[in-house]
């Protein structure tokens, strides 16, 4: 009896000093502009094109991982409903927002030759895509085209001209000649979320400073998440929909 009473103890107390669980990096696999695979294993490690790269967390939220081989740093997020987001900087002012799979599968990157199937349906189609053509070949992003469909980030050297080197098909849009771009259907709902630059306005307002545009992704359906970088570091400005910017807060401050 005495013993049993020791043990039970012994549990008590261990118990007691159990560490509260962290957030950790979530699985994925995910596809960038220009052909850039990610993957990560849950709670890491982060992969680069097949190459492990150096994982640092942020807070319960923001991860980076930083491939030194190609130069290339990967912005894990994860969203409220823990589904990762994610995006990219690389050399030469290389970026973009990567296409994620969470359940294991392949990620679908919408940089794929368009078999044209008619069956898709506009509803389930993206209201935004970033469109690549490689070695100067066309290609085609499955994309809902219903309504007015613009360039919201040039992304290539190579300037994008509609009816030259873009275009839009019934449900997609089509790029070639080297043109590399971010497109977003203006007519959808989502459309009511500040736009890149009267996003990133309002957050160097609220921070009292000129930041350059890393990413922008939704959060939900009523918030915005921007990663900026600023003079003095990389700050996270969370934003509603309605344009109010909620919290400015640095993610990594410069020379650390």
């Amino acid at each position: 009896m005495r013993r049993h009473a020791v043990s039970l103890a012994a549990a008590l107390v261990c118990t007691a000093f159990v560490a509260p669980a962290m957030a950790a990096v979530p699985f994925f696999n995910a596809t960038c502009p220009g052909g850039l695979d990610i993957h990560a294993d849950e709670g890491g490690p982060v992969y680069v094109q097949g190459r492990e790269a150096a994982l640092k967390r942020f807070n319960d939220r923001y991860f980076e991982a930083r491939d030194a081989q190609s130069g290339v740093t990967v912005s894990i997020t994860t969203a409220d409903d823990g589904a990762p987001q994610i995006s990219y900087t690389g050399r030469d002012g290389a970026n973009g927002i990567c296409q994620a799979s969470a359940a294991g599968a392949p990620a679908s990157s919408g940089h794929r030759e368009h078999r044209g199937n008619a069956d898709d349906s506009d509803a389930s189609l993206p209201s935004e895509v970033t469109c690549e053509s490689t070695d100067q070949r066309q290609v085609s992003c499955d994309m809902d085209t219903r309504g007015n469909v613009e360039i919201v980030r040039q992304l290539s050297r190579t300037r994008c001209d509609q009816g030259s080197n873009w275009g839009l098909s019934r449900h997609s849009v089509w790029v070639n000649g080297g043109c590399r771009a971010t497109f977003r259907n203006v007519s959808k709902a989502a459309a009511n979320a500040p736009a890149g630059d009267t996003a990133l306005g309002s957050c160097n307002a609220s921070k009292g400073a000129q930041g350059t545009l890393v990413t922008q992704v939704p959060v939900g359906t009523d918030y915005q998440e921007l990663i900026i970088d600023y003079p003095d570091g990389r700050f996270l400005c969370m934003m509603n929909n309605n344009g109010r910017v909620q919290s400015v807060t640095p993610i990594r401050r410069r020379g650390r």
